[in-house]
């Protein structure tokens, strides 16, 4: 089997993560051939590992536009014949779909990796609204001339939010992402401090700047200074409004942001409490992390991380923007050890019976097997 992922970049979000991990578990298997194309190269994120893997990438050096980079790829595809193509993110679909319409080999699929278009994304005012609407005019006009696409959806929500805009019928599969056993697991953390903790790129969706109004809210209503939250990943949009947040309201003795770093899995052992109040979200694979590290969680109550946790009782949630309550959740877990142990367990147990990646990325290969066989 040749299989050719098309992604936007290396970079260092969640969807690269997940499809290194399974490009590097295809690449294990002998009767299977997987390369990466990448639109644009990244500073931060994934390309060194991916490049010590193994696994062959070949990047876009030319002229932005759908344009040039659908030839590039169509270049590709006409010259390696891959038997499934699969593209993830956006850009990366609609580069596909129109080489499709020149290349009619192999089986399509595209990734649905998050919710885009939610009502949410019109609180956020650094979003230029028309090109917002024209991109989604875009993405599905290109959706809909290509009949013979597979979605391949990372949760039913996500599925939900696509259906209506893509026209999808009988052509999808829900499979969830996956992540390793956290090999620090067990290792104790030196700082006594109570310590929240929260991965993702400093952007409006993840909503990190709540966490820090949360912090505000708890000095002034407990006096609570004794919290310390850490932000990992790497720089965004949101990036110098957190920042100004924190200079402008001395949360600088709390808060330590050491961006996007490699040993995520040991922090998250060492913290108290995963914090994840997100606007919207496609699945949070930094949650399925945290799940993995046993962390007790506090979720936005939006669907997909309501999905994804499985239970009212598995985690804490509150209204996304609602500052107020995300800073009660954090006041309750700080004082109450016995609730941090129930959801602890909890994580634990959910990430053990849905999110481990080696059933997962086995998953993925029967969906590619299940094309490959129905042509």
């Amino acid at each position: 089997m040749k299989v050719l992922l098309l992604m936007n970049s290396l970079g260092a979000g969640g969807a690269e993560r997940s499809m290194v991990e399974f490009a590097k578990f295809l690449h294990g298997k002998p009767d299977i051939s997987v390369s990466f194309v990448c639109l644009e190269r990244r500073k931060i994120g994934l390309e060194e590992e991916v490049e010590d893997s193994g696994v062959r990438t070949l990047y876009y050096w030319g002229k932005k536009g759908y344009k040039t980079k659908s030839q590039f790829l169509l270049k590709i595809l006409r010259s390696e014949r891959p038997d499934i193509i699969h593209s993830v993110l956006v850009d990366s679909n609609i580069v596909l779909r129109f080489a499709r319409l020149f290349y009619k080999s192999g089986s399509v699929v595209q990734s649905l990796v998050n919710t885009p278009y939610s009502h949410e994304r019109k609180k956020d005012n650094q979003l230029p609204w028309h090109k917002f609407l024209l991109a989604k005019q875009l993405d599905k006009w290109t959706a809909r001339m290509i009949p013979d696409i597979f979605y391949h959806s990372i949760t039913k929500e996500v599925l939900n939010h696509y259906i209506p805009i893509y026209g999808i019928k009988n052509n999808f599969r829900v499979i969830y992402r996956g992540r390793y056993e956290n090999k620090f697991l067990g290792v104790k953390s030196e700082n006594k401090n109570f310590t929240l903790i929260n991965a993702g790129r400093q952007e409006f969706a993840k909503a990190q700047i709540d966490i820090l109004k949360a912090l505000k809210y708890l000095r002034s209503k407990y006096q609570l200074t004794d919290i310390k939250f850490q932000l990992l990943g790497r720089p965004g949009h949101y990036t110098k409004k957190i920042n100004d947040f924190i200079a402008e309201n001395d949360l600088e003795d709390q808060v330590e942001i050491p961006g996007f770093v490699k040993n995520v899995e040991e922090r998250l052992v060492k913290a108290d409490v995963f914090v994840f109040p997100s606007y919207y979200e496609g699945l949070g694979g930094a949650l399925i992390e945290a799940f993995a590290a046993k962390l007790p969680c506090i979720c936005s109550n939006i669907p997909v991380l309501k999905e994804v946790v499985g239970s009212e009782k598995g985690a804490l949630f509150c209204d996304p923007g609602d500052y107020q309550k995300l800073g009660d959740n954090i006041y309750q877990l700080y004082n109450d050890e016995n609730l941090r142990k129930e959801l602890s367990e909890y994580s634990y147990t959910n990430f053990e019976k849905k999110y481990k990646l080696e059933k997962i990325n086995t998953e993925m290969l029967q969906m590619y097997r299940d094309l490959i066989k129905s042509k």
